[in-house]
């Protein structure tokens, strides 16, 4: 049995350090586990920042829970305009996430809030690129101020439902810049067995003002399963909904994208009580199509791969993480920004926890 499971695990690191990855869209990691295992974790309700997935889940850890994430992602896009490829600037940015919960303990009601960073654009074209066009700075920084609540429905199922508050803290497109907030809402349901769990969450569409034009985000809908093979041994397997036909970005307004598909595989294998191994693989859908425009933040298509450990002291848990993207080419013939784009982004990431 011992050949048997590090067989399985030697398996799962080498298609890890195979596969090739990236990111649809604009949106961003929120948790240093979910980083880790390719962010298949609606289903898990183990580490506090599975809150940002799904907030059910949080009713059925006792007590009060604590956890900062800090997030690094560092873009890098690339145009051929037809003329020659092309590389747009970009800085590594960092994403901060804080979570908190707390189960009462004569309720079966639980209560959480999470701070985190859901959205991020940085990349600069240069003059030229686009033929007329002067240099275009793309930048956004989105956090999501998010309160929830928890119910215990039945004893192996609850319920979650949280506010979304958006608040921009930089959004410049071009000569367009400025700053604002929006709302939005989310919903999660959550089952859980000794050996299985199941965890379906819906998080909805927002607009958020900021000078030049509104920024519209997508709604979501992320539906998995996981289930220990062992007690040391899990899987989950996620599939996610997308829906970002309504992107809109200040200055370039409709970016004519369409609904996408994520499928998502998180592994996770605890060496001992003290040290979890984890991994993932994701394909993500593209949103964009020949007509859409992809200047901004290219809508390819992508496979991503990620790796992860978490380590457990007493009352006190940390964990590392990082994941790496690299999109197929994706042709728009959007008028003025012609061109096939390509992508990859790494993010990485470190995190701290502790029950009280």
């Amino acid at each position: 049995m011992l050949a048997l499971k590090t067989r399985l695990v030697l398996v799962t690191f080498g298609l890890l350090v195979a596969a090739q990855s990236h990111a649809a869209g604009f949106a961003a990691p929120t948790s240093v586990v979910g980083l880790s295992e390719a962010g298949a974790t609606v289903a898990d309700g183990g580490p506090v920042s599975s809150f940002a997935d799904n907030p059910a889940d949080m009713v059925f850890f006792p007590g009060t829970r604590v956890g900062l994430d800090i997030l690094a992602t560092r873009p890098a896009y690339k145009v051929d305009n037809g003329s020659g490829s092309i590389d747009a600037s970009s800085n590594l940015q960092i994403l901060p996430d804080l979570f908190v919960t707390h189960r009462f303990n004569d309720l079966p009601l639980a209560v959480g809030l999470g701070v985190t960073s859901p959205y991020s654009i940085n990349a600069t074209w240069p003059a030229g690129t686009f033929t007329g066009q002067p240099s275009l700075r793309n930048d956004l920084r989105i956090i999501d101020v998010n309160p929830g609540v928890a119910y215990l429905l039945l004893p192996n199922l609850s319920v979650g439902v949280g506010l979304d508050y958006y608040q921009t803290l930089s959004a410049t497109f071009g000569p367009n810049s400025g700053t604002g907030g929006g709302v939005g809402g989310n919903v999660g349901l959550f089952y859980t067995t000794e050996r299985f769990n199941a965890g379906l969450s819906y998080r909805s569409a927002a607009s958020v003002s900021s000078g030049g034009g509104s920024i519209d985000l997508p709604s979501r809908v992320q539906a998995g399963v996981r289930y220990r093979l062992t007690p040391r041994f899990a899987s989950e397997l996620d599939v996610d909904w997308n829906d970002w036909s309504n992107a809109r970005l200040p200055g370039h307004g409709s970016l004519g994208w369409k609904s996408a598909l994520a499928y998502r595989l998180g592994l996770s294998y605890h060496l001992n009580q003290n040290l979890e191994l984890r991994g993932g693989l994701a394909h993500e859908g593209s949103p964009g199509n020949s007509s859409s425009f992809d200047a901004a933040a290219p809508g390819t298509s992508s496979n991503l791969a990620s790796f992860g450990l978490g380590i457990g002291l007493g009352a006190w848990h940390y964990d590392i993480g990082a994941s790496y993207a690299l999109s197929g080419n994706t042709t728009s013939y959007y008028p003025g920004f012609a061109g096939t784009y390509k992508a990859s982004i790494f993010n990485f990431g470190a995190a701290i926890s502790r029950d009280f």
